[in-house]
Order: structure tokens, then sequence, then C-alpha cells
């Protein structure tokens, strides 16, 4: 549980690590006194205007850093997958018939064809996502697609902070329903934001999301690029993964020496930005989307091969995404195969752990008396159970060795130089707007 006290609004979140960076914050306060920087080695983070600040909680009541919690589940979610991934109505494994939305795409392109036979078939308005920042392509911001164009050229993983949550406004200004795509926590507080915003609600067509693992920190990418031997001031574009399956990380530069640099995806997120992740992806619950209609991954229980142009594992997740997905596959936006409830487990070896293990160390950081998330539906104690009590001694002992080590029991100092006002123009500026939304 939260620690009755230490959490007044999102700085106070920010401030006990228990922030995701999704933005939702910003759009919920009433008073317009919050706007997002980027802590480099921290990840997105609310900044409050104490002079504004009322108090009346609404940032938290659409926070997921703070808690979330599944309802019911619906009873023809598969008996087998509901302690260990939340509601699943169907698995499928396929890709999306496009071929070039599939081979640039990340895992076969599925999110992108959803979004793309919603906007196209369904009359959709627009589709909130997150692209490269086109001044700074190594950042990452909001972007609120209208065609086919736009919504392919910004495909792709993104390895680095993005608040996408942060435009819901966009959402609510368009003419009809719209798409949002984001990260599990990014639906989590979408639909957390549309439980106390009717106007927000009513214009929310459909909620894709993607499978995460955790997002690694600005910094994480800094060091991606050093080990290339790229300045972040001479990147053109950077592109973590897709062009293949699971593709390469290519950097491409500036400069006489123009030449892109390039390195496996192995190589990129296995020894790099993996090792760099915020502390509230350790403690995430979700990293297939419980929340969301209908979330897309890797099928990495597939062979896999540079050269392979993707496959993407499709979980169903309400009614309407159903609905949907059957109507994309029969428009002809979706190849699509059934496959068994077995391949999520097989293809997400990493998540299931995480989520085995986080029982046990929620536990150890409340008994040393850190703030930690309520969760609520989960199962994380059925999950726990199924470790070995080597295991269960292992992850409880490393949690407490973790906390000693990097001092989590303190909270993080707001004067910490990483949380600052960004040094780039375009960052510069987007601060200023910020700025300028909360006056």
């Amino acid at each position: 549980m939260i620690l009755l006290g230490r959490i007044n609004n999102v700085a106070d979140v920010a401030r006990w690590r228990l922030c995701a960076g999704c933005g939702a914050c910003v759009p919920a306060c009433p008073q317009r006194a919050i706007h997002l920087v980027d802590a480099q080695d921290q990840g997105i983070r609310p900044v409050v205007d104490p002079l504004r600040c009322q108090h009346c909680g609404e940032c938290i009541r659409v926070c997921p850093g703070v808690e979330i919690r599944h309802q019911r589940f619906n009873s023809e979610t598969i008996v087998e997958l509901r302690q260990a991934w939340g509601p699943v109505l169907q698995v499928w494994q396929g890709y999306a018939a496009d071929p070039e939305i599939r081979f640039k795409a990340s895992s076969g392109g599925a999110a992108t064809a959803l979004a793309l036979f919603y906007l196209q078939e369904q009359k959709a308005s627009g589709v909130l996502h997150t692209r490269a920042d086109p001044e700074v392509p190594w950042r990452n911001i909001p972007v609120f697609s209208k065609t086919q164009e736009e919504l392919v050229a910004f495909s792709g993983s993104r390895y680095a902070p993005a608040a996408p949550c942060e435009r819901f406004d966009w959402i609510e200004q368009a003419d009809g329903k719209c798409i949002f795509i984001g990260k599990p926590c990014d639906v989590a507080a979408l639909r957390k934001s549309q439980a106390v915003n009717p106007k927000l609600d009513e214009k929310v067509g459909l909620a894709i999301s993607i499978f995460c693992a955790g997002t690694p920190t600005t910094q994480a990418t800094r060091w991606l690029l050093s080990s290339l031997g790229v300045e972040p001031e001479q990147v053109k574009e950077l592109r973590y993964r897709g062009y293949g399956w699971p593709g390469m990380t290519t950097v491409k530069v500036t400069g006489k020496d123009n030449k892109p640099r390039r390195m496996t995806y192995e190589q990129s997120w296995g020894n790099i930005l993996s090792r760099h992740r915020q502390l509230r992806c350790h403690l995430c619950p979700d990293g297939t989307g419980g929340f969301a209609d209908i979330s897309c991954g890797d099928a990495w229980h597939l062979k896999t091969d540079t050269g392979d142009p993707g496959q993407s594992l499709i979980l169903v997740r309400t009614d309407l995404g159903r609905h949907i997905l059957h109507k994309a596959v029969s428009a002809g936006y979706l190849k699509l195969e059934k496959t068994d409830a077995a391949a999520l487990p097989q293809s997400q070896r990493a998540l299931l752990k995480r989520r085995r293990h986080l029982w046990g160390r929620l536990l150890m950081m409340r008994a040393m008396g850190i703030t930690v998330p309520k969760y609520r539906g989960f199962r994380l104690f059925g999950n726990w159970r199924t470790l070995p009590l080597s295991e269960k001694m292992r992850s409880l002992l490393g949690t407490a060795k973790r906390i000693i080590l990097r001092k989590l029991y303190m909270p993080v100092d707001k004067r910490s130089k990483s949380v600052k006002r960004p040094r780039s123009t375009f960052h510069q500026k987007h601060y200023h707007i910020v700025k300028q939304r909360t006056d």
C-alpha cells in the first residue's frame, strides 16, 4: 500500500520513483500546474508549480504509477492465462497484409495495420501515438496521425521515454472517434482518465497496447550512441529496430562520414538499453497491455532471423477488440492464424518471470519502508507461489541488496541535476509551449 503522507501530487509520485512517465497528469490538472521534463537518468517526469497546485488530487486519480486495478474478468477469458496475463479472450499470430507495413514495423506490423483499418474503414479522426522528434531524433514526442503515410512513417519501436498521454486533449478535440497506441502503463492511464473524463471517454474508439519489457532512460540511448561512435548532435535518424525482424539498430548521421552505424537488436537491447530501465518498470505487473482492447508484441516463440519480415502475437482482451480484429482480417488488413494459449508464456518468458517475482519484491520494499504501487486484481501472490523456495529467497535478498546499494529508501532529490530544463532548441521551445498551456 502507499504510505500515508508521502503522496500529495505527482511531484511526490516522481520523488518516490513511482512515475511511469506517461504524461496523463498534464491534461488532468484543472489548474494547469504540471509540465514535463526529461530527467535523463530517470525518464520523463512531471514538475508541479507549487503556486498553482491546489492539491485537488486530480493528477493522482489518473496516475497508473500509484495504483491500477482490474475489475472482474469476462467469463470468456482463457482460464490458463488469467493468473499470469490478465484478461485474454483469444490469442492469434500473424502480420500486416501490407508488405511495407510488415517490413518497416518492429514485429509484423499488427498494431499499425489495426490502427490503419480503424482509421480508414471506421472513419476515425486520427491515431494518438509516439514518433521520433524530427529535430532531436533520439527523443520521442506524441503525434496525432491522420493518414496512412503518417502512420506508417512513425511506426516502429521507440526504446526511449515517451509520454503520449500528455496530449489526450487532441483526442478530446477530435471530430470523431480516435485510436490510441501506447505502452501498457499508457493504456492504464487512458482507462483511468476515461473514468473521470466523459469527453475523453466519448472519443476513444480503440485502445491498442504494445508489449513492453520496460522503458530505458534517455541516458541509455546516449550510451548506445556513444558505443557506435556517434555524438547526439550528429544523429539524423535513429531506428531501434525494424526493417526486418527483429531488425538492426540503425543510426544515420550528418557530416562527411555519413555511413549508417548499425548494431544487432540483441546487442543494443540486451547489452545496453535493458540495463537502464526506470525502477517503476521493474515493479510493473502488466507487460502485455491488460487494459487494452487489443495488445500486440513479438512472437518470440517462433524462430527469428534478421531477414524475416516479422510475426506478431496478438491478444484480444475485450469484446470490442474481438469485433474490430475480425473485421480487420475480413477487410484484408491482417493475415492471422489462431494459436495455442501456450504461445504467450513461451514468447514472453522475461515478462512472466518479472510477474512471478513481483509480489516478493513489493513485500521486501514495504518491509524496508519504501512507498510502492497498489495493485488489485493481478493475482500476484498466486504467481509468487509458483516459484521454488530457493528462487523466492534469492529474489527477496536480491531486492534488499538493491535497495541498500542504490539507496532506494531515500526519495529522489528534486534538486538533482538530472531533472532540469532540456538543452536542445526544440525541447526548450516545447518546454515553453507546455508552460504556456499551464498559464
